[in-house]
């Protein structure tokens, strides 16, 4: 059965991208998003080349890169001064090619300003998806209470969304127990404009700094405070100016940067580990966060959500004789990296987000040390770059 015309649940980067790859093979394309307006959702993060190079095919990468900030490495380091991690892209072989920190608005602007160029592709917003059901020859979706055909559907709606559960019924969903307080503020003058920066005592408290904005001769820069998620929970406006002074003091040299943030100016965020072992179900496929998510510790999210994007697009078309069959490829080609990557942010979580002693002595006294190895050094930064069983963008 030929396709002609696709869904795509949520509208956030993965969906944005997505319908950019499909419209151009022809199809027509309709994105629900549940905002009334166009609205950018999350906190700046780290963009890795795999990421960057499908952003430049859609053919907007130089845009983003007007905004965003060249990271050549990842240092983390103790109170005390003790390094954990000092991971240089530069070491990495072949052509050479560093992070992006980029807020989400930044990519979110530019791949909706490419989407709307399209005539085969419709945003309708204020859209709430109450209901998906598939069967083998069409997809019907429930949108504010009317019912909607397509050929095939899309679920990129978020690791919150509910979507998914009625439809993958394997689907693993886990809470990790810690989250974080994230704000944009004024890159400190003293920290390097080039560098994610992570500062760590124990395992129970830790602070990223990353820039994502050139502005002007200054850099605005997303701040990570770890929290336990019963602690998010409990976080409310008259314990502010304890958390602001403890979050100063954990990094003086911020301080000047931090003293104007107020209560309003932070947003909790929890994290997730899902895990769809086969994240389609006739013609409704899941991409993104719905269908994998992990915490941010390896800063893979955004480019995940891409490749999946760009190898769906390849693998399906209009006229496909076996949808299964091409399915099963998109997801054959995805499968073991997102794998890897689950299982590395499940190991690695507790060694930066936990009340382990354990954890902070392997983590410093083990992990750090063999981690300087040629050998280990190497598989670290082609983790951190998405290279680790990449087979669709390099």
């Amino acid at each position: 059965m030929e396709i002609k015309t696709i869904a795509i649940i949520g509208g956030g980067i993965g969906g944005l991208a997505s319908a950019v790859l499909l419209s151009r093979k022809g199809y027509q394309v309709t994105i629900y998003d549940k905002a009334k307006a166009p609205q950018p959702v999350g906190a700046g993060f780290l963009l890795q080349p795999p990421g960057q190079n499908i952003l430049s095919e859609l053919g907007v990468m130089d845009e983003i890169a007007k905004h965003a900030v060249p990271i050549l490495g990842l240092q983390s380091e103790t109170l005390s001064g003790r390094s954990i991690l000092n991971l240089k892209y530069d070491r990495l072989k072949g052509t050479p090619r560093n992070g992006l920190g980029v807020q989400r608005s930044t990519i979110y602007e530019a791949l909706l300003g490419e989407a709307s160029k399209s005539d085969l592709v419709k945003i309708v917003w204020d859209s709430n998806v109450e209901k998906c059901t598939t069967c083998d020859k069409k997809v019907s979706i429930v949108v504010n209470q009317a019912v909607h055909h397509y050929d095939l559907c899309l679920l990129s709606s978020g690791s919150n969304s509910p979507l998914a559960e009625e439809h993958f019924k394997r689907r693993i969903k886990k809470t990790y127990g810690w989250g974080c307080l994230w704000t944009t503020f004024e890159l400190p003058k003293n920290l390097s404009p080039n560098i994610l920066h992570q500062r760590c005592k124990n395992t129970s408290k830790m602070m990223g700094i990353l820039p994502v904005r050139r502005a002007g001769d200054k850099y605005e820069a997303a701040l990570y405070w770890s929290m336990k998620s019963s602690d998010i929970e409990k976080f409310e406006e008259h314990k502010f100016a304890v958390l602001k002074d403890e979050i100063m003091q954990f990094w003086p040299s911020a301080s000047s940067s931090l003293e104007p943030l107020s209560y309003s100016d932070f947003i909790a965020a929890n994290y997730n580990d899902i895990w769809t072992p086969k994240p389609f179900n006739n013609r409704l496929i899941a991409i993104g966060d719905i269908s994998h998510a992990t915490s941010p510790q390896l800063g893979q999210g955004c480019t995940m959500a891409l490749l999946d994007a760009w190898s769906l697009a390849a693998c399906i078309n209009k006229n496909d004789k076996d949808l299964t069959a091409s399915l099963e490829s998109w997801w054959n080609s995805r499968r073991t990296q997102l794998a890897y990557v689950r299982l590395l942010s499940r190991v690695l979580t507790p060694l930066f987000q936990s009340e382990s002693r354990m954890c902070e002595v392997f983590r410093d006294w083990i992990m750090a040390p063999v981690g300087r190895l040629p050998l280990f050094d190497n598989m670290q930064l082609k983790t951190l770059a998405s290279e680790v069983y990449l087979t669709n963008k390099d």
